[in-house]
């Protein structure tokens, strides 16, 4: 039966492979697009909108309601992505340790 040190050691390796992982994604990025990539949206890792590139069609366009959505919808699809991709890191850490999914 592992001791206390023995866990309080676990929790700091656990510690630092997190930090790890969280810098790891912040350099990682994906992208987000709505009306058929007519707008799109480039997050990293930690959930931080890159850049926004719209279509200059779609700019030119008088109906500012739906550029407003496509917007709000790409950048939603890609903090949603950003999610995943920190989970799935998240999930490889958990895995390398043998803890149980969801424990992290």
């Amino acid at each position: 039966m592992p001791g206390l040190g023995d866990i309080m050691k676990q929790a700091q390796k656990m510690r630092a492979e997190m930090e790890r992982i969280q810098a790891e994604a912040a350099h990682k990025t994906v992208e987000g697009s709505a009306g058929g990539g007519m707008v799109s949206v480039v997050a990293n890792g930690k959930g931080e909108i890159l850049s926004v590139k719209i279509d200059p069609e779609v700019a030119r366009g008088e109906d500012l309601e739906m550029l407003q959505d496509l917007v709000t919808a790409a950048a939603n699809d890609a903090l949603r992505k950003a999610r995943e991709l920190l989970a799935q890191e998240v999930s490889r850490l958990a895995g390398g340790l043998g803890l149980p999914p969801g424990l992290l």
